[in-house]
Formats: structure tokens, C-alpha cells, sequence
């Protein structure tokens, strides 16, 4: 971890895949960031309510969301609504970087 991490994410979180590296994703904060249009699902974690929110352009383009559940594991980990576990890599103000736990 880094010094510019935080102890907690709060907020909510958007999916930047575009900046994804082979070993960790790359979240901005949602309506903070300016993403390019893209037809491939993006997730948004909120840290503050506990959500997963996927949002993913449908056949005529209007986008179809599903949700599910953060839990929080402890030591900067989360279970995601599918079962995989992740773990906090870097909190910035306007960068959030998590990997496979």
C-alpha cells in the first residue's frame, strides 16, 4: 500500500477498464470522471450503501443494470456479488485500485 492510500473507500466507484493493468482494476469516482462511451459493462462499487450496480448497453442502446452486494471482509477486502473476493490496493481522491485476494 502507498502512502496516498486511505484506510476505507467511501463512495461510490466506477470501473475505468480503459486503465485496468494485468494485475489490478481501476475505479474512478462516479460522475467525477469523464469516461468515454463504451458498449462493454461498467461496474460501480458504493462503498457508503453496500451496492454493486453493472450497467451495460442493451440492443437499443439504453443501458440494463443489475445490483448486488459489497460485503466487507476486513484487511482493505470485499466480496463482490459474484463470489469473487478483492482486496484495496491504492485509495487516491480520485483513484481506487483493487486485485484478486
Amino acid at each position: 500500500m502507498t502512502d496516498q492510500e486511505a484506510t476505507t473507500p467511501g463512495g461510490s466507484w466506477t470501473h475505468s477498464f480503459e486503465e485496468d493493468t494485468g494485475s489490478e482494476q481501476v475505479f474512478r469516482r462516479t460522475g467525477a470522471y469523464a469516461f468515454p462511451a463504451s458498449r462493454r459493462q461498467r461496474d460501480t462499487l458504493d462503498f457508503a450503501t453496500g451496492q454493486i450496480t453493472s450497467a451495460v448497453p442493451g440492443p437499443d442502446d439504453r443501458l440494463q443494470r443489475s445490483t448486488g452486494t459489497l460485503t466487507p471482509l476486513g484487511s482493505q477486502r470485499y466480496r463482490l456479488g459474484d463470489g469473487r473476493a478483492v482486496e484495496v490496493v491504492e485509495v487516491g481522491s480520485d483513484v481506487l485500485r483493487i486485485k484478486p485476494a
